[in-house]
């Protein structure tokens, strides 16, 4: 069996208003009343006997929560009193699990089908992962993404690690049939990941040892503790480095649920979304996302239309990375609303 390592760390900022800093799109039960965060537990329950939850200090409650009511029982929390990206997160993990325990390292904000494609996937990272190796899961793309990162592979061997490439380059990608897309899931020993990040990111390595065992004797983090730690990816820290790393690549359908079009086609194709506080009249192709007060449209198509307390939105479909400038505008100019 394995431990479950969920990372619960994202923001949703491209989900704003829907997503702020109270409630982030992982907590949010839009999904017959269950959050992304409760799907990947419930999802990876059957192959993990227990797991981990790295949280922010803000959320802990709530994650605690959400997870006991999805049925964790085996549960630990290490709330972080600051984020220092996934390296330090997973380095965390690692240091306050046993060396031969595996880890399977997930991010608690997206959305999978195909169980039964998954769970095969899962069993072969789990294979991998006895034999010593860094697994991450790739899957096939199937349009050319610009917001993702990719793995040029072979086999199970990867070649490289690839940015988030422009339009060209992910285009050419996709037709090269040699280049998955980074699912941002882990498996691999405790014991084999520690050793890698002192190789590779000695610095990483020191300061989350030193910060696990505060936690381990203490019971809590330090700002100045996680603080020490250096912030970056554990993709740029230890798996573009390592010479241990295999992936494993997938046809699950998957999502990591980072737009307002990737909401809806989820909300619409996996739960037969349907809101009764809206109502179109010559009009289609709408989403309409909150249930404050009746939203009515009228001879428009194609719009994202997010009702909540704090803040309307009225997005066209297809500008949904535009929301980044929309969140810096309000980060600037209405902080509140954060």
């Amino acid at each position: 069996m394995m431990q479950h390592i969920i990372l619960c760390g994202g923001s949703g900022t491209r989900l704003w208003p829907l997503s702020n800093r109270q409630t982030p799109k992982q907590l949010l039960p839009l999904f017959e009343g269950r959050s992304l965060l409760q799907l990947a537990y419930q999802r990876n329950q059957a192959a993990c006997d227990s797991v981990l939850a790295i949280v922010s200090e803000q959320h802990a409650n709530m994650v605690e929560e959400q997870l006991l009511e999805a049925g964790a029982e085996q549960l630990r929390m290490l709330a972080e009193p600051v984020g220092r990206n996934t390296a330090a997160a997973i380095a965390l993990a690692a240091f306050v699990s046993a060396p031969e325990t595996i880890l399977l390292i997930t991010p608690a904000d997206h959305l999978i089908g195909t169980p039964d494609i998954y769970a095969q996937t899962i069993e072969t990272a789990q294979l991998l992962a006895a034999g010593n190796s860094l697994v991450t899961i790739g899957l096939q793309p199937t349009y050319p993404e610009t917001g993702f990162g990719y793995i040029q592979y072979s086999g199970h061997d990867v070649i490289r690690f690839v940015e988030k490439p422009d339009a060209k380059n992910a285009s050419l990608m996709l037709q090269s049939g040699d280049f998955l897309w980074n699912s941002g899931i882990f498996c691999c020993k405790a014991g084999i990941l520690l050793q890698e990040l002192k190789q590779h990111a000695p610095e990483i390595y020191k300061a989350a040892g030193e910060a696990a065992d505060e936690w381990l004797s203490k019971g809590h983090l330090s700002k100045a503790s996680m603080e020490a730690i250096p912030s970056t990816s554990i993709d740029y820290a230890v798996a573009e480095k390592s010479n241990r790393v295999k992936v494993v690549p997938s046809t699950m359908e998957w999502s990591d649920v980072g737009s307002y079009e990737a909401l809806a086609e989820a909300l619409v194709q996996h739960y037969s979304y349907h809101n009764h506080q809206a109502v179109s009249i010559e009009s289609g192709n709408n989403m309409v996302i909150g249930k404050e007060k009746l939203v009515a449209l009228v001879g428009v198509e194609n719009l994202v239309v997010v009702n909540t307390p704090e803040a309307l939105l009225i997005m066209k479909k297809g500008k949904g990375q535009e929301i980044k400038q929309l969140h810096q505008w309000v980060k600037e100019n209405r902080p509140e609303l954060l």
